[in-house]
């Protein structure tokens, strides 16, 4: 049997109980259940599992315990990954000292700014609208933040002065070329304090320095990703888009294909069809839109305002429960937003329901996004320096980058996509065995009913008395 009738399968013996215990018409294998097709993606089959199971307010409580209980689990496995894929990079079980050139009294590293900001966030004003929905600890003067991004910020703010991140890196920002080094480049030394440090010390030492995932900042960049809530203010640039979109293709692929061991050069390269579909998710995302297929196709939004809300809200929390509570209301708020458009009460409710499942399925590809702000990819470049040459230090470009480190990817996303799994498997095996239950229920109860009635028959008990005696079984 392939993969495509087990799904119908399991789908179909779902819509057989809840029709016994609920008296609901049976489901439609439609393109209202994506996963209904021959890929691999158990988080696209669960999600629509809890949809067909259980609705939207279960889904609702799925994203939020994500974000609220699940990101400091996100963030260790992450670190982790970085950690031992830097380490088999740099010294393959050793820990070497490192070279002259990169410590302070070297000539250290020089690189172009664009090189390591495949999503132009350094374009961006941390104290912008948009600013503040994707850098964290945003501080006066920038170069005092515990965030690295916005740190890096600060640095270029302020052309041709040294500054030093947590005294292992003094970096600076020159505007003007000379000599051998480019127009908006930066110089990358080793602090005097980690000079004599092994690199694989300063590389954990960078790594635990900043966090890398925060639950406000990845649902802001999932609606960016879903309806380019962000992108459209800043005004992004189609090319710049598209970029980011073939990103988003190549963890799709991952994730699709999530059981094999081996990552060929295939996952990097794009078909007609997928680079089509980048084009019009890219011209979508400008425009700030999403298009969505009820009975009428209609445009949905979300408006950076919402995202605006939900972080300040999200920020000013001091407790765990009131961070659920800023999550939970704020999602409603903007899922109601995507239905402004349409009065039909039936589409309105479709369309809540898939708001927050496109949620679910789009949040590896969140997180992916936001390791590959310079925060990581500034690391990699001094380890890559180190390996392959001072000045051999660059990648093409952001499909470059995850090819050259295709093994870090495939463990990053079997991470997290195990952690999303294990959130929404609980709830389906929970409902699951709840309609089970209630279905073996109904069978007896039914025999019951028949049992007396072919009783009745015999002894002559009024219809009603057996009536009154099932509803108390």
């Amino acid at each position: 049997m392939s993969l495509i009738d087990k799904k119908k399968k399991v789908f179909g013996k779902i819509a057989a109980a809840r029709t016994l215990t609920e008296g609901l018409p049976k489901l439609k294998l439609t393109s209202s259940m994506p996963s209904i097709n021959n890929r691999t993606n158990s988080i696209e089959f669960l999600s629509d599992l809890t949809k067909s199971l259980v609705g939207y307010e279960a889904l609702v409580s799925n994203v939020v315990d994500t974000i609220t209980y699940s990101m400091d689990k996100i963030e260790n496995e992450l670190k982790k990954a970085l950690k031992d894929e830097l380490k088999s990079i740099v010294n393959c079980g050793t820990n070497p000292s490192s070279p002259s050139w990169l410590k302070s009294n070297g000539n250290g590293i020089i690189i172009e700014v664009r090189k390591l900001d495949f999503f132009e966030v350094l374009k961006i004003d941390p104290a912008s609208q948009a600013g503040r929905l994707i850098y964290t600890d945003v501080t006066p003067n920038y170069t005092n933040s515990t965030d690295f991004n916005t740190f890096l910020y600060g640095v270029i703010q302020n052309d041709g002065t040294t500054y030093t991140w947590q005294n292992l890196y003094d970096i600076t920002f020159n505007s003007l070329g000379s000599g051998n080094r480019p127009n908006n480049a930066l110089t990358i030394k080793l602090n005097q304090a980690s000079d004599n440090k092994p690199i694989t010390e300063v590389n954990n030492s960078f790594i635990d320095s900043s966090n890398i995932v925060k639950g406000d900042i990845v649902l802001n960049q999932t609606m960016d990703i879903l309806y380019g809530s962000i992108s459209s203010n800043v005004s992004k640039s189609i090319k710049q888009l598209e970029r980011e979109e073939k990103i988003n293709s190549i963890v799709d692929k991952l994730i699709n294909n999530e059981y094999e061991n081996v990552i060929s050069d295939d996952y990097f390269v794009f078909s007609n069809d997928e680079i089509n579909q980048q084009q019009s998710a890219s011209t979508n995302r400008r425009k700030g839109i999403r298009y969505i297929q009820t009975s009428n196709q209609e445009q949905a939004s979300v408006s950076i305002d919402a995202l605006t809300t939900f972080s300040q809200e999200y920020s000013g929390a001091t407790s765990t429960e009131q961070r659920k509570n800023a999550i939970t209301v704020n999602l409603n708020r903007m899922a109601d937003e995507t239905t402004i458009n349409n009065t039909n009460e039936t589409d309105k409710q479709t369309i809540k329901l898939n708001f927050i499942q496109l949620i679910i399925n789009t949040l590896i590809k969140s997180i992916v996004n936001i390791f590959l702000t310079p925060k990581n990819i500034f690391l990699f470049i001094i380890n890559f320096s180190i390996i392959y040459g001072q000045t051999n230090n660059s990648f093409n470009d952001s499909v470059d980058f995850m090819k050259k480190n295709k093994n870090l990817f495939s463990v990053i996303i079997k991470k997290i996509s195990g952690i999303i799994i294990g959130l929404l498997l609980a709830l389906v095996l929970k409902r699951i065995s709840q309609l089970v239950a209630e279905s073996i229920a109904k069978k007896q109860k039914e025999k019951a009913t028949l049992k007396l009635a072919q009783l009745q028959s015999l002894v002559g008990i009024p219809i009603s008395k057996i009536k009154n005696l099932i509803d108390t079984l």
